[in-house]
C-alpha cells in the first residue's frame, strides 16, 4: 500500500495560515508493472475498466482518475467519485480508461481534502489481451531450437508483452529490440506494432507441444493438464483483466476427428452440444453418432463471453510426408487418410460457425498457408515437417506474422478482408476459366520476389498451385491481371468438368520431398494487402463451391426432371443376403427443396433412403432385413448449393455396421451405426432413384448418371466392379429405361 498524508499548508493571501489537511487514503498496487487491461476491441469497444482498493479515513469519499505518466498526464482521466469508504477504512471501485499509447497509474485522494491524495508505483495500460490456443506450431514461435534467423527490428520497446508457462512455471516477457525472446516472436510483435502503431498487446501462448484438447479438459489425462493452463491464464489476469481474443488453430492432434470436429469441439466453447442442449460438466460428450471423450472442463472456466470472443483460424497448412496418389487422397495409405481428415476437420470447423450457439465466435479467420514447415534433412529428404522452420524467416517468422494478422484482421483492427475466392468466369467456349478475389489482385510469393518459376519436372509445377480439375492437379495454371487463369488438360472443359482449390493439407503439395525442398509453397495464391513483413496474405481454400460452380450449358449425356417425373424404380426386389449398398450420382439442383425433401435414392418404404433437404444436408434412413432401423432421419451435413454439379456416393455397409457419404471425391461423412441388426437388407424392398415407390418427394434437376451396386467397399468407394444398375442421359435414354417411371424427363 502507498499512502500519501498531505503537510503541505495552503496560504491564502492577507489572511492566516489554515489547518493543515487531516485524513488518509492509499491504493494497492498492481501485481506487477505494467499490467496490461484489454480494451474489448473485439466487441467493438475502446476502454477497459480497471478494479482498484485501498484504505482510508472512514466515511469519506473516494476520487480516483487515470493518470497518464508518458506525457506528462495529458490525456488523464478526468477525477470522479469512485466509492466511500467503510466504517473500516476499506474501500472498493473500478475506474474506467481508454485505450492508450500512455501508460497510466492510478491516483486517488480525498474528495473534502483533495491534497490528501495517493498513486500506485505500478503502472497499467489498456490495449488488446490475446490468448492462443494449440500445440506446438504455435509453441515453436517461442522455442530457442534452430532459432538463427535475424529478428526483424522492434520499433516500440513498450508495445509486446509475451505470457506463457502452460506447461510450466507462467512468465512475463516484453519483447525489445535488445530481447526479442525469438525471431518468431519478435516477428508477431512487428506485425502487431505495424499494424496498430502506439497500442500496446499482451498475448498469453496457451500452448503445449504434442497435446489435444480433449487431454486438456479431461482430468484423468495428464499430457495436459487443465490445472497448468489455468495458473497461466490466472497469472495473465491477476489483476482482474479479461482476455479479450481467444484464438484457436488447433488441428493437428484433434485432426483425427475429420468430419466430427465441429461437433466435438463446439461444447468446449459453448457449454452446449451442437444442438443446443446445454452440458452440465463434468460429462461425457458425445459425436459421429456413437464415439466420445470426458471432459471435466470448459473454456467458460476461463472466459466469460461478455467480455472475450474466439477467433476461429486455419487450419494451418499440413505438408505430405510422402508421395501422394492424386489431388483427391483418396487412393489409400495413411498420408491420404491424414488429408482427407485435415479437409474434412476444415469443413466441419467452417460449419460450427454458423451453429445458432455460436455467438461467442468472431467471422472465421484467414488460414496460414504460406509458410515453410520442416527443413532440408541434409540427406535427400525433409524432416519436422508438422513444425514451421527456424532456419529461415520464411518459417516461423512467417507463422508468427500470419498468426498476428489472423488476429487483427477477425478483431476488426485492420481494414483489410481475408482473400478467398468469390468470383469465377467459365470463358463460353471452354478455353479457360478465371477465379479472383474481391480483396484485390492476385499473386504469388515466387511472382511477388521475382523469382524464376519452376520447371517442368512435374506436370503439376505450373505457376498457381492447389487448383484441381476433376480431382486432379491443374497443370496449367496462369496469373492474368490480377486472375488466376485455369487452363483445360486436354480439349475445352465442358459443364461436367469440377474445379476445386485447395483440397487436402492446402499445399497443392503431391511429391515428397521434391514439392517441399523446391518451395511449392510460394506458388499458392495471396493478396498483397500490406502486411508488414508478409508478400501477402494467403488466398483461403475451399472456396463455396457454388463461386466455382460450372456453368457451361450441359451436353446431351444429361437429362432434366420435373415435379411429376421421371423416377425409377426396380422391376424386382434386392435379392437375398444382401450385406452392402451403395449408391451413386452425378446432378445439379436448380433450387433447393422449398418444403419437403426430395429423394435421391431409395430403396422402398425407407429400407435404405437418402432425402435431400433444403439446408441442403441429406437425411438418411437404414433399415436391416428385419425392418429396425440402423440410422434414423440421420443428417449428413452437406450444404449442397443450387446450380451445382455433384458427385455423391453414399454406401451403408451392414457387416461394417456404417454409412460413408463422399462428396466430390472426397468423405464426407462416416456414420456408425447405433443399433445392431440382423446383418442384411430386407430382400422384399425394391431399389430406387429420385422418388419413393409411389413417386413421391420427386427430386427436380439435371442428371448425368445415376449408379447402385448390391455391395460397399470398406472405404466407401464405389465397388470396382460394374454397377447393378446404371442409368444415364440423353433424355431419350433415360426415358426408355425399363425401371422408368413418372412422365418423361427433357
Amino acid at each position: 500500500m502507498i499512502s500519501l498524508s498531505s503537510l503541505s499548508v495552503l496560504r491564502r493571501e492577507g489572511r492566516g495560515t489554515p489547518p493543515v489537511a487531516t485524513g488518509t487514503v492509499s491504493i494497492a498496487n498492481f501485481s506487477r508493472d505494467r499490467t496490461l487491461f484489454d480494451s474489448g476491441a473485439a466487441l467493438g469497444q475502446n476502454s477497459a475498466d480497471i478494479a482498484i482498493h485501498g484504505t482510508g479515513t472512514a466515511a469519506e469519499v473516494i476520487q480516483a482518475r487515470a493518470f497518464s505518466t508518458d506525457d506528462g498526464g495529458a490525456t488523464s482521466t478526468a477525477w470522479a467519485d469512485v466509492a466511500t469508504t467503510d466504517a473500516n477504512g476499506d474501500w472498493v471501485a473500478t475506474i474506467s480508461a481508454p485505450r492508450s499509447a500512455s501508460w497510466y497509474r492510478v491516483q486517488v485522494r480525498l474528495k473534502t481534502s483533495p491534497p490528501v491524495s495517493a498513486q500506485t508505483a505500478t503502472r497499467f495500460g489498456v490495449g488488446h489481451v490475446i490468448a492462443i490456443w494449440g500445440q506446438s506450431e504455435p509453441e515453436r514461435l517461442l522455442s530457442t531450437f534452430q532459432d538463427v534467423t535475424t529478428p526483424p527490428a522492434i520499433t516500440d520497446d513498450e508495445a509486446v508483452q509475451i505470457l506463457h508457462g502452460a506447461a510450466g512455471t507462467p512468465a512475463l516477457h516484453f519483447v525489445t529490440q535488445a530481447a526479442p525472446m525469438t525471431a518468431a516472436v519478435a516477428a508477431l510483435a512487428d506485425t502487431l506494432i505495424a499494424s496498430r502503431p502506439g497500442e500496446k498487446f499482451a498475448v498469453v501462448f496457451q500452448t503445449v507441444s504434442g497435446t489435444d484438447p480433449r487431454a486438456l479438459v479431461n482430468d484423468a489425462d495428464t499430457t495436459r493438464n487443465w490445472a497448468d493452463d489455468r495458473a497461466l491464464h490466472d497469472f495473465a489476469t491477476a489483476d482482474g483483466q479479461q482476455v479479450g481474443i481467444a484464438a484457436m488453430s488447433w488441428f493437428a492432434a484433434p485432426g483425427n476427428l475429420g468430419a466430427n470436429y465441429g461437433e466435438a469441439m463446439f461444447p468446449l466453447f459453448s457449454g452446449k452440444t451442437a444442438a443446443g442442449a446445454a452440458l452440465s460438466f463434468p460429462t461425457d460428450i458425445t459425436y459421429g453418432g456413437g464415439s466420445s471423450y470426458h471432459a471435466d472442463h470448459w473454456f467458460g472456466e476461463l472466459y466469460d463471453y461478455a467480455h472475450t470472443r474466439w477467433i476461429a483460424y486455419g487450419p494451418h497448412r499440413f505438408d505430405i510426408t510422402a508421395d501422394m496418389a492424386d489431388a483427391t487422397h483418396l487412393l489409400g495409405g495413411a498420408v491420404q487418410a491424414n488429408m482427407v481428415n485435415k479437409q474434412a476437420a476444415r469443413t466441419s470447423w467452417r460449419a460450427m460457425l454458423s451453429l445458432p450457439d455460436a455467438t461467442m465466435f468472431l467471422p472465421l479467420g484467414l488460414e496460414p498457408l504460406s509458410y515453410v514447415n520442416g527443413y532440408d534433412d541434409g540427406a535427400g529428404g525433409w524432416t519436422d515437417l508438422a513444425h514451421p522452420s527456424g532456419l529461415t524467416a520464411d518459417g516461423r517468422q512467417a507463422f508468427g506474422r500470419l498468426t498476428a494478422a489472423s488476429v487483427l484482421q477477425a478483431a476488426g483492427l485492420v481494414g483489410w478482408p481475408v482473400p478467398v475466392f468469390d468470383n469465377c468466369l467459365w470463358e463460353q467456349t471452354g478455353a479457360w476459366v478465371e477465379v479472383w478475389c474481391s480483396a484485390g489482385p492476385v499473386t504469388t510469393t515466387r511472382l511477388a520476389r521475382a523469382e524464376a518459376p519452376l520447371d517442368t519436372t512435374y506436370p503439376h509445377w505450373t505457376e498457381v498451385m492447389g487448383f484441381q480439375i476433376n480431382g486432379q492437379p491443374a497443370g496449367n495454371t496462369q496469373i492474368a491481371a490480377g486472375r488466376v487463369r485455369i487452363f483445360p488438360e486436354s480439349g475445352p472443359f465442358t459443364h461436367a468438368d469440377l474445379l476445386t482449390y485447395g483440397d487436402g493439407g492446402a499445399t497443392g503439395a503431391l511429391k515428397f520431398p521434391e514439392d517441399l525442398s523446391i518451395g511449392v509453397w510460394k506458388n499458392l495464391p495471396i493478396v498483397d494487402l500490406g502486411v508488414a513483413g508478409l508478400a501477402g496474405i494467403p488466398v483461403s481454400s475451399l472456396p463455396d463451391a457454388g463461386v466455382l460452380a460450372n456453368t457451361l450449358p450441359a451436353g446431351s449425356a444429361s437429362f432434366t426432371t420435373s415435379a411429376t417425373g421421371p423416377y425409377y424404380l426396380d422391376t424386382q426386389n434386392v435379392p437375398a443376403g444382401v450385406t452392402g449398398i451403395t449408391f451413386a450420382a452425378r446432378f445439379r439442383l436448380p433450387a433447393l427443396p422449398s418444403g419437403a425433401t426430395q429423394i435421391l435414392f431409395s430403396q422402398a418404404s425407407t429400407g435404405f433412403d437418402v432425402e435431400i433437404m433444403n439446408t441442403g444436408h441429406l437425411r438418411v434412413t437404414v433399415e436391416d432385413g428385419a425392418g429396425a432401423k440402423m440410422l434414423s432421419s440421420e443428417i449428413v451435413s452437406l450444404g449442397l448449393a443450387a446450380g451445382v454439379w455433384y458427385d455423391i456416393v453414399c454406401a451403408a455397409d451392414h457387416a461394417a455396421a456404417h454409412l460413408i457419404v463422399t462428396l466430390d471425391g472426397v468423405v464426407a461423412a462416416t456414420v456408425p451405426y447405433t443399433a445392431t441388426g440382423n446383418g442384411v437388407f430386407q430382400s422384399n424392398r425394391a431399389l430406387g432413384f429420385l422418388g419413393r415407390n409411389n413417386g413421391s418427394l420427386q427430386l427436380v434437376g439435371d442428371v448425368e448418371y445415376l449408379n447402385v451396386w448390391l455391395s460397399a467397399t470398406a472405404t466407401g468407394a464405389p465397388p470396382a466392379g460394374a454397377p447393378y444398375k446404371t442409368i444415364t442421359g440423353p433424355a431419350a435414354t433415360a426415358n426408355g429405361d425399363a425401371w422408368k417411371r413418372g412422365s418423361d424427363a427433357v
